[in-house]
């Protein structure tokens, strides 16, 4: 990789460097959500209602492996700024290499359990049977990518922590384009139905991941890796599992969470299962800047850290906090009013749009508090605290809400209490966090405020 294609995040104007860094993560989180929302787009639009139930109905599934693969990145993300940061290129080599053989071996394992698990999965999450047959083989073309899909963000993340945060857009755009391109082409043209999207999103995933592997491969002049004689590291390996496990453990229980909670919206009609899939892929472009700058967050803290330069960790830790506010709560107004426009675009169903229009308000307003839980969970991660950001995340996004959600619905059966319940769970999540990020010992004891 070209030395002027990454940015040092230790020297220099703090604000200028972090706003160059985060902007192409934004723009990445954008094509992000295009891609996530293409799926839905194109079997709402060429299908039915009924198909785009059958995706919706899923949603929480496919995320289980997401959320469990960004806390392995997360790990790989924290190692390899410090070492960046403090100029071990040699650490750096090898905590790649020790990082592709854990991607790839995680990957390989949960595509097997999953396929295995697939009809259990499916009948715990109360699938209707009229969408089960459409669910089912979405879900098993959808998990075909998902090996590909651990390694390229292990690659954005690396890349990343090196100071590269455009080339990942740059593959997110082509990733973007040729699902879109072979979803029209399977769907609309080859009529293959729900199969075809799932087989669209698979060979993206494919082709995103074999560019992101070749250029880490040419990650620096002095860190060549050689994907056949590849020398992972036992002790970083451990380092990377103390690091990861914590924050894939937190995901994995914030999906099992949104599991439940699916299991318990699919027991309602048809268009309020399309209605609340396609709000939670219309609300994320609000959560794309607090994600973005959350990335930046841990990545700045992390070689800055590693480079000993404390009162600039902490001037880059305020910035980027009003940043993220800032774009959360413009963001949060504008999809606000524009929900009902924004559902229709997926399914010009009245009740769906109610029903979407509804969801979509609720998780706006609180993404707003939601920002300072990824802000000072991203800065916490830099600094290789992961285990009071799990505990908080599980207990705000899994133990409220699980509680909330069961007890709700047995004394008052409504759609109200989903509307509520990730409302609910967010704000206490972003609050908790605040809270401890401005009052406890250890945030202090490791000069990050």
């Amino acid at each position: 990789m070209a030395q002027e294609k990454r940015i040092d995040l230790t020297e220099g104007p703090i604000g200028k460097k972090l706003l160059i860094f985060v902007w192409p993560i934004i723009i990445a989180n954008v094509f992000q959500q295009v891609y996530n929302i293409t799926n839905s787009l194109i079997v709402g639009n060429y299908i039915d209602t009924n198909a785009l139930s059958a995706v919706s109905a899923t949603n929480s599934i496919t995320i289980i492996t997401q959320y469990f693969y960004f806390g392995f990145s997360t790990a790989t993300s924290i190692l390899v700024a410090n070492y960046h940061g403090a100029g071990r290129k040699d650490k750096v080599k090898r905590a790649i290499e020790t990082s592709f053989v854990v991607g790839l071996s995680v990957g390989i394992i949960f595509f097997g359990l999953l396929e295995l698990f697939t009809p259990m999965l499916m009948r715990v999450s109360n699938i209707d049977a009229s969408i089960y047959h459409s669910a089912e083989l979405y879900l098993r073309c959808y998990v075909i990518g998902d090996t590909p899909m651990m390694i390229y963000n292990m690659c954005f993340f690396i890349m990343r922590s090196m100071g590269d945060s455009r080339t990942p857009t740059k593959y997110l755009v082509v990733s973007c384009l040729v699902n879109l391109a072979l979803g029209i082409v399977f769907v609309g043209w080859l009529h293959m139905g729900v199969i075809g999207v799932a087989l669209a999103t698979t060979i993206a995933q494919f082709i995103v991941a074999v560019l992101a592997v070749r250029r880490v491969l040419r990650l620096d002049e002095d860190i060549r890796i050689d994907l056949l004689h590849m020398n992972p590291d036992l002790s970083m390996l451990k380092s990377m599992f103390s690091l990861g496990i914590p924050a894939a453990l937190q995901n994995i229980l914030i999906a099992l969470s949104e599991f439940t909670v699916q299991s318990y919206i699919n027991m309602f009609s048809n268009e309020f299962i399309a209605g609340l899939g396609v709000a939670s892929k219309v609300s994320l472009w609000v959560h794309m800047p607090m994600h973005a700058v959350s990335t930046v967050a841990t990545s700045y803290v992390g070689q800055n850290l590693g480079a000993g330069k404390y009162e600039r960790v902490k001037e880059g830790i305020r910035f980027c906090a009003r940043l993220a506010m800032g774009l959360t709560v413009v963001l949060s107004s504008i999809f606000f009013f524009a929900a009902p426009f924004l559902i229709s675009l997926f399914d010009r169903n009245p009740e769906v749009i109610r029903c979407g229009a509804i969801m979509t308000r609720c998780n706006v307003l609180a993404y707003i508090p939601l920002t300072w839980s990824h802000i000072y969970n991203g800065v916490c991660r830099g600094a290789g605290n992961v285990k009071i950001p799990m505990v908080i995340a599980v207990f705000a996004q899994c133990i409220f809400r699980f509680v909330f959600v069961t007890i709700g619905l047995k004394f008052f059966f409504s759609e109200s209490i989903l509307y509520l319940s990730s409302a609910l769970c967010w704000t206490l999540a972003g609050i908790l966090a605040f809270i401890y990020f401005h009052t406890s010992k250890w945030v202090k004891q490791a000069q990050l405020r």
